[in-house]
């Protein structure tokens, strides 16, 4: 299939008794949601927005308790007010589909949308989801100072006002809205007077050749109380359908699946609204820690401020070892658990046979000791920052395992996950990303990231588990990537990944080496069209491949 450069831009090309375990309500309670929907359909817009309201839980919350296990929002727009950081809440639910078609829930405050938690086997069809504040404000840059190392932003009309910036994200677009340049992080705010921001302390020695007259996003803040981020988060929950669900904004994920096992997403988008230049401000597509991963089917997600799809588990770091004991700092929390197979990297990044864990002990907080070990390692300050507790790790073998090494379960990577027939693009990172094995990447269109178009591989810097086995990345169409098109990594000059095989793909782009390969043992790689982004057929330096094994060609 050939893809023009217009790509770039224009892509926009069964009821069960549901166990529902909260106290029931009064029936009456639905008739009050419906009659004050009916309520605000009937007022301007204006004022809808001026009154959020809670019509729309309640009224889920009613069918619920009514035993319904099939509930049809009305359509309508529905302005909605938080409670406890949450806008709509869906607990301890099983065998409900909800269908919101022609439903667009507004969020009146930048924190969660939704959070599903401890479900199983919940549908919600149709969905539109967007924010009023929006979590992040829109500028034009004028003025640059001499060592650029600093911008003066004039705040858009219609956006949240330079007060409520956060030193978040700082991206850059073009005067026509294509991303320039978007690795802005650390740096400090000024508010100036006329709704004017002064953006200082930008990255020394980087410049990503901003320009006055260019656009610019800034994250920003609207909340009267508690704040959760993510848009869809999926927690502890199995079997949960998203059909044909749309996001307009995030403060951060925009799909967040965690410790969620067979999440299925259809048909749905993630997409920047007229005016706009960004719609999320993190990934579209997020899962972590799931024993069985998502599937991501005819889905559709552009102008994220991070990866269109990161699935992947924790790595813990390793102290020390002695026989078949760890001392281990848990990255946040420890989701290892008795039982579990889990996989060993070494600091240089060798791989060991997988272990057993046959017991797991907290033994205190992180130590002065500890953090000597962990200072000459190059992870992300934020990262560090996580390690706090201690535990020790007992494994039904005896493994060498100096610090810095890593230990992550292999039951909670993503396994088993699928990204099939869906658009990426127009993003400031990867497309699709995935640190897990047992799966497939077929059939996708990724056009225009800022880095890698496809990623296989474990991030050290991040403590994101793992690395990949028995794989297949066919059939898909990577356009314009400002990195590798395709990239399978490893953190150290050995084989870790096996059996992947890399089949049928088109690739179209300026960014050499194409496809790069680090630490492969056994694989495919043939029937791939590889081009410069002028569609002339690319040399065999197009490909790189190094400390790799048992490949075919």
């Amino acid at each position: 299939m050939k893809l023009e450069k217009s790509w770039k831009r224009d892509v926009n090309c069964v009821i069960q008794k549901p166990m529902y375990k909260r106290t029931a309500r009064l029936f009456f309670v639905a008739i009050v949601c419906i009659c004050g929907f009916a309520c605000a359909q009937d007022a301007p817009e204006k004022e809808v927005k001026e009154v959020a309201s809670r019509i729309l839980p309640d009224m889920i919350e009613a069918g619920l308790a009514a035993g319904q296990s099939f509930i049809k929002i009305p359509p309508g727009r529905y302005y909605v007010a938080p409670k406890n950081g949450t806008h709509l809440r869906l607990e301890n639910i099983e065998g409900v589909t909800i269908d919101a078609t022609g439903v667009e829930m507004l969020c009146s405050e930048t924190t969660r949308a939704i959070l599903i938690e401890d479900c199983k086997d919940l549908v919600i069809i149709g969905l539109t989801i967007d924010y009023d504040p929006l979590p992040f404000t829109q500028g034009t840059i004028v003025g640059i100072s001499a060592d650029r190392k600093s911008h003066t932003i004039r705040i858009m009309e219609g956006f949240p006002a330079a007060e409520s910036a956060m030193v978040f994200k700082h991206m850059i677009f073009t005067p026509e809205g294509d991303l320039r340049f978007g690795h802005y992080y650390a740096m400090e705010l000024e508010v100036l007077a006329d709704n004017h921001l002064k953006i200082s302390g930008l990255h020394p020695g980087k410049d990503g050749g901003e320009q006055i007259g260019d656009q610019v996003v800034i994250s920003s803040e609207s909340l009267k109380g508690r704040f959760d981020p993510h848009a869809v988060h999926t927690y502890n929950s199995v079997r949960i359908r998203l059909e044909d669900v749309t996001l307009y904004a995030s403060p951060c994920f925009g799909f967040f699946g965690e410790h969620s096992s067979e999440t299925v997403y259809v048909n749905c988008k993630v997409d920047r609204r007229a005016g706009r230049l960004l719609s999320l401000n993190a990934d579209a597509f997020h899962s972590k820690f799931a024993e069985v991963g998502p599937r991501i089917d005819n889905c559709f997600a552009m102008w994220m401020g991070d990866d269109g799809v990161n699935i992947c588990g924790a790595y813990h770091l390793v102290i020390s070892s002695e026989g078949t004991k760890l001392r281990v700092l848990a990255k946040r929390i420890m989701d290892i658990e008795v039982g579990d197979p889990v996989q060993l990297l070494t600091v240089d990044g060798h791989a060991l046979p997988p272990a057993t864990v046959v017991a797991i002990n907290e033994v205190g907080k992180k130590t002065a000791a500890d953090r000597k070990e962990i200072a000459p390692l190059p992870l992300l300050s934020n990262v560090v920052s996580l390690l706090k507790v201690a535990y020790e790790i007992e494994l039904d073998r005896e493994v060498e395992l100096a610090a810095g090494s890593v230990i992550g379960s292999l039951n909670r990577m993503g396994n088993g996950f699928a990204v099939v027939d869906s658009t990426f693009g127009n993003i400031r990172s990867r497309g699709i990303l995935v640190k897990a094995s047992d799966g497939v990447i077929s059939g996708n269109t990724v056009v225009n990231c800022a880095l890698q178009g496809i990623k296989l591989g474990p991030e050290y810097i991040w403590l994101e588990s793992g690395f990949t086995r028995r794989l297949r990345v066919v059939g898909n169409t990577i356009i314009d990537s400002k990195a590798e098109s395709i990239l399978v990594d490893s953190f150290g000059p050995f084989p870790i990944h096996q059996d992947i095989d890399i089949l049928d793909n088109e690739i179209r782009s300026n960014s050499y080496p194409l496809i790069r390969i680090r630490g492969l043992d056994g694989g495919t790689l043939e029937g791939n069209y590889i081009q410069n982004s002028d569609g002339q057929r690319a040399p065999r330096s197009a490909l790189d491949i190094q400390h790799s094994k048992n490949i075919h060609l």
